[in-house]
């Protein structure tokens, strides 16, 4: 009966999905509403649940998955405003950041406005002077916003505009959210009060993890252990099959070629495609069976890994697959409430730090759709990384940011997917109180030769990207700029010695760098 509750509220959620599309109305979830203020933390609202006037828009799809591509844009005259109304606990000075994006050409003649009761700030847009990531800024306003206590609005608007923007009223502008903006996009707003401000980054400073082991490790491996790979001789992806590859999952051939990369670590992807685990979760368990495995290959892989004083990290991707666990992350019905998700996070994250503790290097090394997908919701990230610290204080914990400054002062390491390009060497000054990254350290996720694996008639179709030369030069300029990297290879789900589970073309690749950059 449970199941027939939840197919039915999906359903239902479907087709109000589908009324409120065709009568090209605002769906519930990304309706304006009223916000509450927390005290002592800081609160995100994304831009389009803002009151949007004039030729202020977002994409078409009222729907309540949050969407990638969210972006306000349509900001072509002084009457384009967008509006949101908050509730202050209390009268208090709060400090305000804006996240925005567009080329450098248009921020230079750009100038907006932001104003709540008496008080309106006026200031010009800031100018990227910086080549690499981040692509979407944080601004802090260099005055303090005013509220009382109980309902304010607060508007934002552009006063001045670029030519660029100027007369195209008429003109619908898109962008690629794998490419910058050309045209002003506004992100979100975030609010706090400065004391509340100082005292979250102090906790979050206190609880920083020491990486230097990663530094001086150099660089990991990175495999995907996708539900979307397929066997290396074809047949059923692993979602199709998970527990018995998981059960077949070989562990000392694994192991035996990690060691031949020369990495230091392997970060190792759990729940990706779907929310299975590989491995006993009372937490997931408790939501809904079938996603979980008797056998505990990740306990497996780190006592296998340890023997060649190799760590392991977790991936985890709360988005991939979760209506299949979880259902909505906003919960069913008319009113959006993230705060079940929310917990389910925090307990799974508490559970397998506490399982495995200092012997696992972290839980979170890399939790996928952080700025994409977690930011938008407005999340409890301390309770987060407490939780991915709690049995090791020393977890780095990385919350990917992808296009966008640090989303939290909570997070340690810069986890930006970096495809198959050569990694950024980001400028000091990002890293720096009050940068773009302030509060994490810088580091470098790419892959070789795809993420998952795809093979063809026993071959892996994939091929590096770079010459073993252009891998060793990328390596040491890394190591260089004491920068660790994690890459990626890709790896069949059936982990045997029948078949080579890694292209053996980048196997020889990373033998040479491990040669170049560790003298073995």
């Amino acid at each position: 009966m449970k199941n027939k509750n939840i197919l039915l509220a999906i359903v239902l959620s479907f087709i109000s999905v589908v009324s409120f599309s065709q009568k090209n109305l605002t769906h519930p979830y990304w309706a304006p509403k009223t916000w509450q203020l927390r005290a002592d933390d800081i609160t995100t609202i994304m831009g389009f649940r803002a009151q949007l006037t004039g030729n202020l828009n977002h994409l078409e799809r009222p729907t309540p998955e949050v969407v990638n591509n969210a972006f306000i844009r349509g900001f072509f005259t002084k009457d384009d405003v967008m509006t949101w109304e908050v509730e202050a606990p209390y009268e208090a000075e709060y400090s305000i950041a804006l996240l925005y994006t567009g080329s450098n050409n248009i921020l230079s003649k750009s100038t907006f406005e932001v104003t709540s009761g008496n008080t309106t700030i006026i200031e010009k847009a800031n100018i990227k002077n910086w080549e690499t990531r981040p692509i979407v800024q944080r601004h802090y306003l260099k005055q303090n916003l005013k509220l009382k206590k109980g309902i304010n609005k607060i508007s934002f608007r552009l006063v001045t505009f670029g030519k660029e923007i100027e007369g195209k009223v008429n003109k619908e502008i898109k962008a690629n959210t794998n490419k910058k903006p050309n045209p002003f996009a506004f992100w979100s707003i975030e609010l706090v009060r400065p004391i509340a401000h100082t005292a979250i980054k102090a906790r979050a400073k206190a609880m920083k993890a020491d990486i230097q082991w990663m530094v001086d490790g150099k660089y990991g491996l990175f495999v995907h252990f996708s539900s979307g790979s397929r066997p290396f001789n074809g047949g059923p992806k692993l979602g199709e099959q998970y527990q018995k590859l998981v059960n077949e999952f070989d562990v000392d051939a694994f192991v035996e070629k990690v060691v031949e990369t020369g990495a230091s670590w392997v970060t190792f992807t759990c729940a990706h495609g779907t929310q299975h685990w590989p491995g006993p979760s009372k937490t997931i368990d408790s939501i809904k069976s079938g996603f979980t495995c008797e056998r505990d290959l990740i306990r497996e892989l780190i006592d296998g890994l340890e023997k060649h004083n190799i760590r392991l990290m977790l991936y985890y991707n709360p988005n991939s697959g979760m209506e299949d666990l979880y259902g909505n992350t906003y919960g069913n019905g008319k009113t959006p409430d993230p705060s079940g998700y929310f917990n389910f996070l925090e307990a799974h994250f508490r559970e397998v730090s506490l399982r495995y503790g200092e012997d696992l290097a972290t839980t979170g090394g890399y939790i996928d759709d952080g700025g994409w997908k977690i930011y938008q919701l407005d999340p409890p990230w301390e309770k987060f990384a407490k939780a991915i610290k709690a049995g090791n204080p020393n977890a780095p914990v990385g919350f990917s940011q992808n296009l966008f400054a640090n989303l939290t002062p909570f997070s340690d390491l810069v986890v930006s997917d970096g495809s198959g390009r050569v990694p950024e060497i980001q400028p000091d000054f990002l890293f720096e109180e009050g940068g773009q990254l302030e509060g994490q350290y810088p580091a470098s996720w790419f892959y070789m030769d795809g993420w998952s694996s795809r093979v063809k008639n026993g071959k892996f179709t994939q091929k590096p990207k770079f010459s073993a030369e252009q891998y060793i030069e990328i390596f040491q300029k890394a190591d260089q700029a004491n920068i660790p990297i994690t890459i990626n290879l890709v790896m069949t789900p059936d982990v045997t010695k029948d078949h080579p589970i890694f292209n053996p073309e980048s196997i020889e690749i990373m033998k040479k760098v491990r040669k170049a950059v560790k003298g073995y």
